[in-house]
């Protein structure tokens, strides 16, 4: 009799918790949601060792290219390892689609990534946040967060698929049903148990994983178990240096994007003639422009931000290689993600681009 009634007890004190962290959440995605996130997921601190593996075997490959903060890997695995009793990670999406015409693109225009069209993301994005933890803070005046917009020593994606905000696909991104793959992503890091660890959150697909032949015989590494892709490779087979080596690993050492933002020395031929082909000056979509969940169904952002033009969807070859100074450069793209790049860089593949 005393063990029933303890075990009732206990029933009845997990039923209270869980009701408790429901409401919790429910708070916090309404308010996320008030202030402009258009996605909100949660997820325990501690992500998945599948995720963790795949992230060492890139680098011990040397995919990270000459990014070498991303080797400093041991907070990846743990967000407590970045923000000490952290429980949950709050993971957040904004979508920031526009279209974009490249066909009329003339000889002496470069494309940019659409994610760079109006006001640099990490600016916007970052008042949020802040936002987002006053009102957390509020609420729980004892805990503690931590934010970050692609920035901080976290596995970003593999998060974001564990608390359902999508999954990732073969080109790396992830994929989500509302927005496709055209999203930013941020995170909170907190203390606050917002997971019960049962019923977790998960963006599921009936497509199974089909086996995957690009050309360079089957490809075996991969993040994905049931693959929203299913047998579709158009990202893989689109992608002009074959940077995507497996399904969801992206070597940087040949992807554009990589090639026109971070790398500051030599770019190798391959990518270089890839770059003049596709006209390609600050970062690349092909991956994402192939893909069928971003194709018919896009829904323009509503971010206003993202559409105060500053770089545009594209930029004369003549007007980077004209701009004579840093000054001049920050006086024309202040605020622009291609601050990231500077002048310099951009420069240099604009010769590429004219050459």
């Amino acid at each position: 009799m005393l063990e029933h009634s303890t075990m009732k007890k206990n029933s009845k004190g997990i039923e209270r918790r869980e009701k408790l962290i429901a409401k919790a959440k429910s708070e916090i995605e309404t308010f996320a949601r008030s202030i402009g996130f258009d996605l909100v997921g949660f997820s325990q601190a501690k992500i998945d060792k599948k995720y963790f593996d795949i992230y060492k075997k890139w680098l011990g490959k040397g995919m990270n290219a000459g990014m070498e903060y991303m080797a400093k890997s041991a907070q990846r695995k743990d967000a407590s390892k970045i923000l000490p009793n952290a429980k949950t990670v709050i993971s957040l999406g904004i979508n920031y689609f526009h279209p974009q015409e490249n066909q009329k693109l003339s000889q002496e225009e470069g494309i940019i990534a659409r994610y760079a069209y109006g006001r640099d993301y990490h600016k916007i994005i970052s008042k949020k946040l802040k936002q987002l933890e006053a009102y957390m803070k509020e609420k729980f005046p004892n805990d503690f967060t931590k934010s970050y917009v692609d920035t901080g020593p976290i596995l970003e994606r593999a998060y974001a698929e564990t608390s359902g905000l999508g999954q990732i696909g073969k080109n790396g991104c992830i994929i989500t049903k509302t927005f496709g793959s055209w999203i930013f992503l941020s995170e909170i890091i907190t203390t606050v148990e917002l997971t019960t660890g049962i019923g977790q959150e998960s963006f599921r697909t009936n497509i199974p994983q089909a086996p995957l032949v690009a050309g360079r015989g089957r490809l075996k590494e991969t993040f994905l178990t049931n693959s929203i892709c299913g047998s579709c490779t158009r990202c893989i087979d689109a992608c002009p240096t074959k940077a995507i080596i497996a399904p969801g690993i992206i070597d940087a050492r040949k992807c554009i994007s990589y090639q026109t933002i971070e790398n500051k020395g030599h770019i190798p031929k391959r990518v270089a003639d890839a770059i003049k082909k596709t006209k390609r000056i600050f970062g690349c979509d092909i991956c994402q422009e192939v893909c069928p969940h971003n194709m018919g169904k896009q829904k323009i952002t509503t971010h206003s931000e993202f559409l105060q033009r500053i770089a545009g969807d594209k930029i004369p070859i003549k007007k980077i290689l004209t701009i004579k100074s840093d000054e001049e450069f920050l006086h024309t793209y202040a605020g622009s993600p291609l601050m990231r790049a500077k002048l310099r860089k951009l420069a240099s593949t604009a010769k590429i681009i004219a050459s």
